[in-house]
């Protein structure tokens, strides 16, 4: 009798390890199936991407053509402007000895033309009695209006040096006629207005990048300048970035694009390729290509400055199947799959497929699969 338990003691405990080795199996088993994906619709591309930031389409540098500080700003940064408007005025910058250089220059210009009138009178008087030759007259003539030339041009000169002093107060006992005071006007006015910068294009003011009563250096000097402003055309948006150049003989003009920026991560904006640089550029030890894209910005969200990745678009299939990059087998130049199926052992099997293009993260599915179908991804 007690051998009998005893059989059936170790029956049991037999039937019981038996029961918990093949459910482990079993247990084993769907784990390594746990990792699946729906066969789905959807839509996929081929791109390249580039990184870059957003430019406009123009911009302009203002700098200027004379030395001295500036004197008044009439727009501020983020300002609209127009062509032609002005912008900022600057006053030379003068020391007392270039003043008295000035008047000096102003007095003995007077002093020449004064002599070179009297003598060309003379000599017109002499040239009517048919006293002197056509030569002598047309030389006293030249002499003449070159002494004039050079007055008016060291009256106005000292005129823009004093910032719209009267005439009549620039030099103590000089007179002037009425014939030379407008002469001398209209020098002036074309010297004062080198001194006040006006928009080249119209756009809005990116920059102001010096401040009231800063010292100008002119664009003339071996430093090439001193940056006032920048303004920028931002009536048409660009993308600016860089291709790699494994990347860049599958690009081509013409090729529409998508640009994210981080402030509107979630929301592409429609582009063009428009530019392809001939010349790639090293950094690093790693070759780029620059690429320019026209970007559609009806609402005027972008910015100019921001950075933005551009994806280029090669190829854009719609509502086709795909599954996950990471499903794919490839063995011996033929794509498989392995899809679960319950009615084998392994519970699942491995079937052809025929593959479209590929994102980097999911494969659009030519044949070989249906929707609804469920693929195993490798553990």
């Amino acid at each position: 009798m007690k051998k009998a338990i005893i059989i059936i003691v170790i029956v049991v405990v037999v039937l019981v390890l038996s029961f918990v080795a093949i459910r482990g199996c079993r247990t084993g088993g769907d784990s390594q199936i746990e990792n699946t994906a729906t066969v789905e619709r959807g839509n996929i591309s081929k791109t390249v991407v580039a990184t870059g930031k957003i430019e406009p389409l123009y911009k302009a540098e203002i700098k200027s053509k004379i030395g001295g500080l500036i004197n008044q700003f009439y727009v501020e940064e983020g300002d609209r402007v127009t062509v032609g408007q002005k912008m900022v005025e600057i006053i030379p910058g003068v020391t007392p000895v270039e003043m008295v250089q000035a008047r000096t220059e102003v007095k003995a210009a007077a002093y020449d033309k004064i002599v070179a009138e009297k003598q060309y009178l003379r000599t017109k008087e002499l040239k009517e009695q048919k006293l002197i030759s056509s030569e002598k007259y047309d030389r006293d003539k030249a002499n003449y209006d070159t002494a004039k030339a050079r007055f008016y041009a060291a009256m106005a000169q000292l005129r823009v040096l004093e910032q719209g002093s009267n005439v009549e107060s620039l030099v103590e006992g000089l007179e002037v006629s009425d014939q030379d005071r407008l002469e001398i006007e209209k020098e002036t006015r074309e010297a004062i207005a080198s001194m006040t910068l006006i928009a080249p294009i119209s756009g809005i003011v990116l920059s102001r990048d010096t401040d009231k009563g800063s010292a100008v250096i002119p664009i003339s000097s071996a430093y090439g300048g001193t940056m006032i402003m920048t303004l920028a055309d931002v009536s048409e948006k660009h993308f600016r970035g860089d291709v790699d150049e494994a990347d860049i003989g599958k690009v081509h003009l013409g090729l529409p694009a998508r640009i994210y920026v981080e402030a509107y991560p979630d929301e592409p904006f429609k582009a063009e390729l428009t530019h392809i640089s001939p010349r790639g550029r090293e950094k690093e030890d790693i070759i780029n290509f620059e690429i320019r894209t026209i970007v559609s910005d009806q609402e005027n969200r972008l910015r100019v400055g921001m950075s933005a990745d551009a994806e280029l678009i090669l190829e854009e299939h719609e509502n086709v199947l795909v599954i996950p990059e990471g499903a794919v087998i490839y063995e011996d130049g033929k794509t498989f799959v392995n899809i679960q199926d319950d009615s084998v052992e392994e519970g699942m099997r491995k079937v052809e497929i025929i593959k479209g293009i590929s994102d980097g993260l999911r494969t659009e599915v030519l044949s070989g699969l249906e929707e609804g179908q469920v693929v195993v991804l490798p553990t």
